[in-house]
């Protein structure tokens, strides 16, 4: 029996199974290799080749760079939406009404610290009832007060009273109708009745005694002939008229009021 020939089968057996292990190994290769990718990078005129394993790890780096950056957003505008749900929605408006509540609070409190002004006329509170109210309580009173209580202001404004021509006449006219002057810096026995035909323009320190004749004004004719120092000499006099072009000027603070058609007995 020739052993020989079975040796070469042998050998032929043996070569038949390392071919296909090495061709294979080879297939294997080639499908490694077709996974690779030759990317040309302008680098100082090199080429490199990058696996795409590196490109897929680069991939994720960036979209979690992406996630990242987009989470931050997020959180930056729902900070800005939390501060705008914080602030007013119309925040004009609401510094609008805060000044008109300031200026309000600014009126209230200078109506209610306003100070008396002697320079502004003070007004009637019911300028359309007429004026003959009967406020006298006592069986007399002092010129002044009676006309302080009757148009309702002090005495402060007294002088202010007497700009007004229509308050004039209206103080004119309720001095003739419904009461009665009489002076009262006199003795009891030689106080005298005096008719109210009208006030003077100017005031007891420059009205002129006498008609001008003595030189002197009203305020010092009372007091030389009287001595009687007038304590409010700015206010008007109330003038009678006499005989032909004769007057005669009494101070206000020199007369009392009575009721009308009232003879005082005593007085």
């Amino acid at each position: 029996m020739n052993f020989n020939a079975l040796n070469i089968w042998a050998v032929w057996g043996l070569i038949d199974e390392e071919n296909n292990e090495q061709d294979s190994s080879s297939k294997n290769k080639e499908a490694v290799e077709n996974k690779e990718t030759e990317i040309i990078v302008p680098e100082i005129g090199e080429t490199t080749t990058i696996n795409e394993n590196a490109q897929e790890k680069i991939k994720t780096e960036e979209d979690i760079l992406n996630e990242t950056n987009e989470k931050i957003l997020e959180i930056v505008l729902g900070s800005d939406e939390d501060d705008d749900a914080n602030k007013p929605l119309d925040w004009v408006a609401e510094m609008e009404k805060k000044e008109e509540n300031i200026k309000e609070e600014i009126k209230d409190e200078m109506n209610e610290d306003k100070e008396e002004n002697p320079f502004i006329e003070p007004k009637c509170v019911n300028p359309e009832k007429p004026l003959n109210v009967n406020i006298i309580k006592r069986r007399s009173m002092p010129l002044i007060e009676y006309l302080c209580q009757l148009r309702n202001c002090v005495l402060k404004e007294m002088h202010v009273l007497f700009y007004n021509l229509d308050t004039r006449r209206e103080i004119i006219r309720h001095l003739q109708n419904y009461v009665q002057l009489r002076t009262a810096h006199l003795t009891l026995s030689r106080n005298f009745i005096v008719r109210c035909n009208d006030l003077t323009v100017q005031s007891a320190c420059h009205v002129p005694a006498m008609g001008g004749y003595l030189g002197i004004t009203v305020r010092g004719y009372y007091y030389v002939k009287h001595n009687f120092k007038l304590r409010h000499p700015y206010l008007p006099c109330v003038i009678e008229f006499g005989g032909g072009h004769h007057r005669s000027y009494y101070p206000l603070e020199v007369l009392c009021v009575t009721e009308k058609n009232k003879q005082m007995k005593g007085f």
